[in-house]
This record gives C-alpha cells, sequence and structure tokens, in this order.
C-alpha cells in the first residue's frame, strides 16, 4: 500500500551539493536594466557626459561633480509586466505590476577652492533599485518527447538504490536530509523521483544503477502548466567623492555595496499521460529564496571640448558577490486512486560566489545654452567573463562557467536622450538598446521613453515613462526537462521624482 507523508518538522541544512546553479542564476545579477531617476530614465540613461543628475553619478561617478548645489531627492516607479510565453509553439500571457521606492540620494557640494587646481569638492550618497525581479509568467503547452521524468531520470541514473530508498528507523524527511548532507542534491532529487512513483528501479537490489519510467512509460506527449512568481530586486548603495579641477574637468569615484533579495516559486502541474499510464496528475514545486551582498567601484571623468561640448568615460569594476540560497521542494502525485505528497520541509541551504563583468562607457553631449541639450552614451560589457567562484573544484561551477564561455558574448547598450526647456518646463525623450546577450538565443531590450520636468526654483519635479521590449529564453529546468520557453516582456516604468535644492 503506498505511503500518504504529511508534514513533518522543519528542518535545516547545509548541504554539500550545489542544487545546479546556472548560467540564468548568474545572469540574472549581470543583465542590465535601464533604472534610476524620472529624469534619467526619461532621457534613456544618456547621462555619462552630461551629470548633474543623482541616477547619473551610477553611470559616471564625475557626474556628481556637475551639481551647482547641494541637493537630495527621491523616485517612486510604477511597473507594469505584460509577458508573452511561447512553450513549444504555445502561447500565453500574463500581466503583472509592482509600484516601489526606486531611488533617493544626496549631494553635497563644498565651497569653492583653488587648491591644487580644485575649484568644486563634491560628496555623494546615492540608493538605486538598478534590478527588479517583481514579475510572473505562466508557459502552458504539450511536450511531445519529455515530462518530469526526464527530470529524475536524469539525476537518478547511476545512483545505488540503496541510497533512495527508505528504511524501517528513518522518515522520509531523514532521508531527504541525510542524502543532502552527505550525496549532495542529485541524490535528493533521484530520492524524490522514486519515493513519488515518477521512477522506478530496474531490479530493487541494492546495487542498482538504472532507472525506468512509472510515470510515463511509453513516452508519450504530456501537457504542462509551468507557473512561476518572481519577487524581490538587485539595489546598490553608492558613496561618492569627486571633484571639479579649473572650467573643464571633472573627476570621480564611487564605491559601491551591493544587495540582492531574490525569490522564485515554480510550480509545475504535468498531466494527461495517455492510456499507458495509471498516472493522472504530478504537481512539482521549487521555493527558492537567494540573498546576497557585493562589492564594487568605479572611475569616471567628463571634460568640456568647449563650452558647449562635453566628453564623458567611465569605468565599472566587476561586481563581487557573496550569495546564500535556501531551497524547498514539494511533490505530488496522483496514480489511480491514490494520492502521494513528499514535503520533506528541509530547507537545503547553499552558499556560492559570482564575478559579473565590468562595463566601460562612453558618452558625447551637446548642450544648446540654456535651451536644451542632445546626448549619446555607450557601454560595452563581454558577459563571457561573467565566472561563478569554483572553489574546491564543483564540477557543476566548472560546466557552468564553460557553458558562459560558449554562450555569453560581449554586447554594447546605446543610449541615446534630448531635453528641450521652456522657461521652467523642460521636454524630454530617449532610445534605450542593449544588444543580445546570448550568442545563440535572443537575450536584449530595446525601448523609447518620454518626461517632463518643472523647475520651481528651490525644488524640481519630474515624471517619465518607458516603455521597453525584452526578449530572453530560459529551460524549464537545467536536467531532463530542459525545453525552453521563450519570454517577450512588454514593459511599462511610470516615475516620479523630486529633488529639492539645498
Amino acid at each position: 500500500m503506498k505511503k500518504y507523508i504529511t508534514h513533518v518538522l522543519l528542518a535545516c541544512l547545509c548541504s554539500i551539493g550545489i542544487h545546479a546553479q546556472s548560467m540564468e542564476d548568474a545572469l540574472r545579477y549581470a543583465r542590465p536594466e535601464l533604472a534610476g531617476t524620472a529624469r534619467y530614465i526619461g532621457m534613456g540613461g544618456a547621462f555619462n557626459a552630461l551629470g548633474g543628475d543623482f541616477s547619473a553619478i551610477n553611470d559616471n561617478p564625475a557626474g556628481a561633480a556637475v551639481f551647482i548645489n547641494s541637493e537630495f531627492g527621491g523616485s517612486l516607479n510604477i511597473v507594469g509586466n505584460k509577458i508573452n510565453t511561447n512553450y513549444l509553439g504555445s502561447s500565453n500571457n500574463l500581466n503583472s505590476d509592482a509600484f516601489n521606492i526606486s531611488q533617493f540620494g544626496a549631494v553635497f557640494v563644498l565651497g569653492n577652492t583653488v587648491e591644487n587646481g580644485i575649484t568644486k569638492l563634491i560628496f555623494a550618497y546615492n540608493y538605486q533599485k538598478t534590478q527588479s525581479f517583481d514579475y510572473k509568467y505562466n508557459a502552458i503547452g504539450t511536450n511531445p518527447s519529455r515530462g518530469i521524468d526526464n527530470y529524475f531520470l536524469n539525476y537518478a541514473q547511476g545512483i545505488p538504490y540503496r541510497d533512495i530508498r527508505t528504511y524501517d528507523d528513518e522518515s522520509l524527511s531523514e532521508s531527504y536530509e541525510y542524502l543532502g548532507n552527505n550525496l549532495g542534491f542529485g541524490s535528493q532529487q533521484a530520492f524524490l523521483g522514486f519515493q513519488s512513483y515518477i521512477i522506478n528501479p530496474v531490479d530493487e537490489n541494492d546495487d542498482n544503477l538504472i532507472y525506468l519510467s512509472n510515470s510515463n512509460p511509453q513516452n508519450q506527449a504530456v501537457d504542462h502548466d509551468f507557473f512561476v512568481v518572481n519577487s524581490g530586486n538587485n539595489s546598490k548603495h553608492t558613496f561618492n567623492i569627486s571633484a571639479q579641477f579649473q572650467e573643464n574637468l571633472y573627476v570621480g569615484m564611487n564605491f559601491n555595496s551591493h544587495r540582492t533579495e531574490f525569490r522564485r516559486i515554480d510550480n509545475l502541474e504535468e498531466f494527461n499521460y495517455g492510456s499507458d499510464s495509471n498516472f493522472n496528475y504530478t504537481v512539482f514545486e521549487n521555493e527558492l529564496f537567494t540573498v546576497g551582498d557585493g562589492f564594487s567601484f568605479q572611475l569616471g571623468a567628463i571634460y568640456k571640448l568647449k563650452n558647449n561640448l562635453r566628453i564623458g568615460l567611465s569605468y565599472q569594476s566587476s561586481t563581487w558577490y557573496n550569495f546564500t540560497d535556501e531551497l524547498l521542494q514539494y511533490i505530488e502525485t496522483s496514480e489511480g486512486a491514490e494520492i502521494d505528497i513528499i514535503d520533506p520541509r528541509i530547507i537545503n541551504v547553499y552558499e556560492y560566489q559570482i564575478k559579473t563583468p565590468s562595463t566601460l562607457s562612453g558618452g558625447l553631449a551637446y548642450v544648446f545654452g540654456t535651451k536644451g541639450l542632445l546626448s549619446v552614451q555607450y557601454d560595452l560589457t563581454d558577459y563571457s567573463n561573467l565566472k561563478f567562484n569554483i572553489g574546491r573544484g564543483d564540477n557543476n561551477l566548472m560546466n557552468q562557467n564553460r557553458k558562459i564561455e560558449r554562450t555569453l558574448q560581449s554586447a554594447g547598450t546605446l543610449k541615446l536622450g534630448a531635453e528641450y526647456r521652456i522657461e521652467k518646463l523642460s521636454l524630454r525623450s530617449g532610445y534605450f538598446n542593449r544588444e543580445s546577450i546570448n550568442s545563440i538565443d535572443s537575450d536584449l531590450s530595446k525601448g523609447y521613453s518620454f518626461g517632463l520636468g518643472y523647475d520651481f526654483g528651490g525644488s524640481m519635479l519630474s515624471l517619465g515613462l518607458f516603455l521597453q521590449e525584452v526578449e530572453r529564453s530560459e529551460s524549464m529546468y537545467q536536467e531532463g526537462l530542459t525545453d525552453v520557453i521563450d519570454l517577450n516582456n512588454k514593459q511599462s516604468q511610470f516615475l516620479v521624482s523630486y529633488t529639492i535644492k539645498l
């Protein structure tokens, strides 16, 4: 008689095996997004040669030295996502939105001095959400050749049967915990597949190493409903020191502290197995919570070639991240009249490190006196330099680094911006285009922005609207059931910023 496994007491485990961190996990924290104040967004982020904006400091540290007065301000952001998924030819749409405080900062301009040619010294701080993970999608379709049994079979082959069966003196939760502590993530997945009756050993002896599908023995087409909910953000605290030399040169340096919080819940429902299977459905759910901290630095300069023409150049170092993942897993199967639930309630904890690639940026700006300006910026990043720290030689992380080198490439981001002033009113527009990071599949974004600003004298109110299209792909799972889901996100951002001059 099959077992009905109920909830057990929550336990915590530090696993020796990395839970299949993937290239997509690393890219999540390296993929650039256009984020910042309403003025910055309204002009497409093309501020490398301009400065004078809180978010411009994040692009070029010298931008803080352009401020004339001390200021502080903040921004609110409303983001709407409309994500279309294409899974093996079947499309589905899902909308979601989020609201947050996306930026706040302060700039302190010290009194003029002529020592060592310095005419102005500035200290600044800016907090900014550089990436938003608040979105969800739902991929629905029929897979003609693979199911969740392939996921578990991929991990199970080669694992002795004695490692994944249970013994009289231990619960399933204890077995799951033991495997994680001693044999790693792959053994845990094989255990889940066997205990939920999705896979079976060819021979029920302790030395058996080969497994077959029990849920879909004829490998027939199955229906999938894959629902993913992501939340969290990647934020950046920037501490800036900058200076103006004489009338034409601005230089600056940033020290950045990064903070990441990310939660992902993915739920796969598999059903319609056909007459050759006794299975009615399978539900497989993973809940991942990631926290991380990182450090980076930036150097930059802006030079006035003439009164109206400015050139900017900046360097963004790699970001060195330390991450901790917490993973919960749940599986439920229905076979005939029986329902089996495997819910270990064990938190698997994994620690790892990532180094993102550095970025070189350059910009040109032309200022039409007090009437307006035009600006262009280009950022270049070699994403094949994205790396997991392999520590003591973890095979999965080494494989992921090799995959990154084969798959990712150098990509540029073009930003264009314009502003026209009518007395105290400013009209703004911008363009943003990030080339594909991936040399095999699309991983790109492009969009247009618009903005308004009104100068009250001692303060400024700005509004910004950014409409972009983001294209990328990700595999349903990293092993076995690896079919690709194409994601197309038509995103809108509305921002409100308010700054006060001190």
